[in-house]
This record gives C-alpha cells, structure tokens and sequence, in this order.
C-alpha cells in the first residue's frame, strides 16, 4: 500500500488539433511517462505522441474520440477555439464554422463538447497510470496534481471556462493553469541546461508552432539550476500553424483541376490525399529540396500536362516551396515582431526555440535559420519538440509539488518571477467635476453629495507592458454612496463593480469604447453593519446616506486573478466574479 504522501502529476496539453499527456510519481527518479499508445481503429494503438482533438457523436451520446474518429463521421474539430468567446478564428477557419454549426444542429453547447472530450482523455489516462503503478486503488492511494495548459494570449473568461470544464470532465479539482510557452520553454531548457548551454543574462524567444496556432514569447535566463526565467517581450501569436499548409496545398489542387471537377471527389478519396501529404510531403519536404513529391488524386481525369496520370498528381518542388512559404512567412514575420520587442528593451536575443509540432518541420527551421543566422542567433529544435508542452506541465507540476522534501516552501523559487501585463486593468469612478479636466458631457449630478460630479473616469491599476511579479498586489478603493437603510433593516444589500481593461498601449483617462469589461467583482453585506456607519442627508434626495468604502484586492496569476473585498480590514466572507462573454 502507498501512503498518500506520495504524488502523481499529471500534465495536460489540450491542443486546437492535438491534445498530450505525460505523468510522473513524484518520488525516486521522478521520470515522466509520456502517453503514445493511443486507441486507433486501424490499429492496436496509434503509436503516437498525441491524440487528435477531435470527438463524434451518435444519439447524442459519444461515439468516436481521438484516432477512433472516421473520415465518415460528423465530427467536432478545433473545440478548444471554442472556449474563447468571439476569438478572431471564429469566422475564419472552415473547421471553428463547421463545429459552431454542428454545435447548433446537435443543440450542444462548446463547454458540454469539450467536457466530454476530456472525460474520455482523463479516462484513459488514469487506465494508464493504473497499469503502470500496478495499484488498482492509487486514485485513494496517491494524492494527484493536474497541471493543464493553456495559451499565453487567452482571455481570463477562457481560462476560467477552462477549469470549470475540466473539472467537470471528472479531473481532481487540484487544477493549476500553466501558459503553453512557460511549459514548452521548461522543458526545453531543462535539456539545455543540463547540456550547460544557458547562462544567466541569455535571452530567447519560443515560437511555438501548432497545427493551428502560433504563440511567440520571448524569456530572459535569471538562473540555470534551478531553472529561472523572465518574460520579456509582450507575447504576440497568429493563425498560421501547419494545417494552413493543407489548406494552402488543396486549394492550390483545386485550382488546379477546376472546381467542378475537384467537387466531383469522393470526400474519403480526397482525404487520402490530404492524409499522403500530410504524413509524407509536409513532413520531408525542406528547402533545399529539388526533387518532386507525387500524391494520390482518385477520381480525376488523366492530365499528363499538369502531371495527373493514373490516380497520381506530381508536385513540382516550385510549387511546394510557394504553399511553405506563404505559411512560414507569416511564421516568420511574428517572430521579428518579438526580436524587436526584445531589441527595444535593450536586449540581445541569442536564440529562438522551435517546439510544437509544426516547430519540427524542416523547411520551417531553414527559412527561419536562414533569416537570423547572419544576425548571430541560433534556430534551435529539439527533441520531442511534439509533446514539449504536455512534458513541460509535468516538469512545472514537480517543480511546484506539495512533496518538497527538505525544501521549505519559502525556498521554492518559482520557474517565472515575472511576465509582462498584456492589458491594462482598471476601475471607474466618478470623481468631482473639473472644466478644466473633464468633458462636459461626463458630468452628472451626484444625488447623495449634490455636486457636480465627472462619470466614467478611469483608474488604471497596472498598465500594458508592466512587470507583474508572482506576489503581485493590485489595490483599489470602491465607494458606494448606500441610501434607505435604517436601524430596523435586516436583509443583505448586494453590491457590485466592474473590473476594466484596455489593450491600447495608452489606456484612454475615460470608460469608452477602447475600454472593455472583463469581469463583475460581487458581493452582499449585511444592511445592520451598514447602518453603523455614519449617515449624512443630500439637499437632492430626501432620506439618510450613508457612505461604504470597500478596499478590493486583486492578486494577479499568469493564469488566474483572485478577489478579495475588505471592509474596515476586515475580508468579506464571499466575493464571486464573473466573466462576461465578451471580455
């Protein structure tokens, strides 16, 4: 039997094409486990690093997930887009529109397709960790620690979303967010570090390059053992991962052959020729290639002038190389915004870390490599670059583990000590009207001071650009002029204010229409613990004020932000936020 003090961590990478999942025992030698022995209806298992996100549906009940999903089955692609409300990919990817209407025909909502997509992940994980542990009771046996990833760049309603639905799915409800980019650079530069190829000082930046999605960040070297970085550029990303490769290649086809012709393709046949250059063009073809790569085309007409002859179409390499560098140019474009960044600071960028899987491409190295090489920095790829995140939310989860062994908590330093805000963060307020300062048509009557008083003001309590450290503090007075409580009032009066944000590089003095609500911080106080404080009457509304200075706390996560209200430093006993759908 094993005693509860012993951990598992588990590390989950829920990807927009491809999910993984890597888990360790946090004692002995503490190796992860990566999971590749996936279910495959072709096979015994997949034998792959991860998993498709992908899951169909019979009766409204779950038929197929992962490699299990047929080319015939209806099925929902990109789910994790879902999750982040009016996201930018929304109306421009065909596989976000084709599962926003197949949410809608089934009458199914995003979170509801995501739960049962990670119910069956969690499923088989803990199969896995079952067998391997040879101990049928370790969930009662182990404490477990989930580390789930998610992007640097989404919302917090996103990640909010994020753990409401995996704890749903069945997950334990010990969940800790971790931004994608912070676990690929983890385990990333773990090997680097043991290969003493880091130094304090050295900056680089992760592009981590997805079959969707692109997300760039940029990290300074504090220390090498343990592991400390900074983040130091905005993190920047795009829609430019490998599957625009595919998509760039069947239109180029379609042109090719003609419409017409190309509708006339059984939808398995053209399948069988996006699955050949999936898993043999797009994987081998590099930059200095020169010879042509062929692949099947069923059902279209012999063409020998365009090199369609017996079911086969020839891909000149000129063509291949026009289809890759529409993609990676965007790819590379994104990068120079972050080595800018960098250089704006002050800062060399030594390096740039490829992970994720398009980050393994070939041809993406070299034109990469190609660009910055005479610039004195290093394109590097490393090993297991597919599954870089799920292993590196492993890594972040021994790190931060509840088992420290000899080491205090205080002396576990964290991987991250500081990342740059991606928004500015505020209130507003109405503030004594000023000709001077404010604009006319901000002016109100206050009718528990009877003054003139100016709306909508903005109080920013950290701005765009600014280091946020692991212990950071927001602080913020919110005052609530309370009127008709008496000395016979017993109910609870409910209050509730708005937290701003702003992602213009200068936050406007004004709530307008650069200003967006991110959240409803609310909660309730007893109308007898009003009622003592002091009261004072208003010339424009009959009755008594009384006048509640809340003092709110706002503690930043790279992942999540937590909420506390005092009143006379005295913390409320339950304060609730909400994040609000457009945010």
């Amino acid at each position: 039997m094993v005693g509860l003090s012993s951990e598992i961590i588990v590390g989950i990478d829920f990807g927009t094409t491809y999910s993984g999942v890597s888990w360790a025992v946090n004692e002995g030698l503490k190796k992860i486990r990566l999971i590749t022995d996936w279910p495959n209806l072709g096979e015994a298992i997949a034998n792959q690093d991860k998993v498709p996100s992908t899951i169909s549906y019979n009766n409204g009940q779950v038929a197929n997930w992962g490699y299990e999903v047929t080319f015939r089955d209806e099925s929902f692609k990109w789910i994790k887009i879902l999750l982040e409300p009016n996201s930018k990919y929304a109306t421009t990817v065909q596989e976000v529109r084709d599962s926003n209407e197949l949410l809608r025909r089934l009458g199914k909502t995003a979170e509801e397709v995501v739960r049962d997509y990670l119910r069956e992940i969690w499923r088989y994980t803990k199969e896995d960790i079952r067998k391997r542990v040879g101990d049928n009771d370790w969930e009662n046996n182990f404490s477990i620690h989930i580390v789930f990833t998610v992007p640097a760049m989404w919302s917090h309603l996103a990640k909010d979303k994020t753990l409401k639905v995996a704890r749903a799915a069945g997950l334990p409800g010990n969940i800790k967010l971790v931004t994608e980019p912070e676990a690929a650079a983890l385990a990333t530069l773990h090997d680097k570090a043991e290969e003493n190829s880091l130094a304090p000082g050295d900056t680089f930046v992760v592009c981590d390059a997805g079959g969707g999605t692109v997300d760039l960040i940029s990290y300074k070297v504090n220390r090498v053992k343990p592991l400390g970085i900074e983040e130091c550029a905005i993190g920047d990303g795009g829609l430019c991962g490998s599957i625009f490769l595919d998509t760039s290649f069947e239109k180029h086809i379609c042109t090719l052959v003609g419409e017409r012709e190309y509708s006339r393709i059984r939808p398995l046949d053209k399948r069988r020729m996006m699955k050949m250059f999936e898993l043999g063009v797009k994987r081998s073809f590099t930059l200095e290639s020169n010879k042509d790569y062929s692949v099947e085309l069923i059902g279209v007409e012999d063409n020998p002038d365009e090199g369609i002859v017996e079911d086969m179409i020839n891909l000149e390499t000129s063509m291949l190389r026009t289809v890759f560098d529409y993609v990676c140019g965007q790819i590379d474009t994104l990068i120079q915004r972050q080595v800018n960044q960098v250089q704006d600071k002050g800062s060399t960028v030594k390096a740039i870390l490829l992970v994720g899987g398009f980050g393994a491409s070939k041809y993406l190295h070299k034109r990469i490599e190609n660009s910055y090489s005479s610039l004195g920095i290093r394109v590097l790829q490393v090993d297991g670059a597919w599954s870089a995140i799920c292993r590196g939310a492993c890594l972040w989860g021994l790190e931060h583990t509840q088992n420290l062994g000899s080491i205090t908590r205080a002396e576990l330093k964290p991987t991250l000590s500081s990342w740059l805000a991606r928004y500015s963060l505020g209130v507003s307020a109405s503030v004594p009207f000023d000709p001077a300062r404010h604009l006319w048509q901000d002016r109100i009557l206050h009718r528990a001071k009877n003054k003139y008083y100016a709306s909508d003001q903005m109080i920013w309590l950290l701005r765009r650009g600014e280091t946020v450290t692991q212990d950071r503090v927001l602080h913020t007075k919110l005052v609530n002029s309370v009127h008709g409580v008496g000395f016979t009032s017993s109910g609870t009066r409910q209050f509730s204010h708005e937290l701003l944000y702003s992602d213009e590089s200068e936050p406007p003095s004004r709530q307008n229409e650069k200003v967006k609500q991110l959240c409803s911080v609310e909660f309730g106080v007893p109308e007898t613990k009003i009622w003592k404080e002091k009261s004072y009457t208003s010339g424009a509304v009959a009755g008594k004020w009384r006048d509640m200075v809340f003092d709110l706390s706002v503690n930043l996560g790279n992942t999540s932000l937590d909420f506390v209200v005092a009143h006379k430093s005295e913390p409320l006993g339950s304060v609730e936020a909400t994040y609000l759908q457009h945010s």
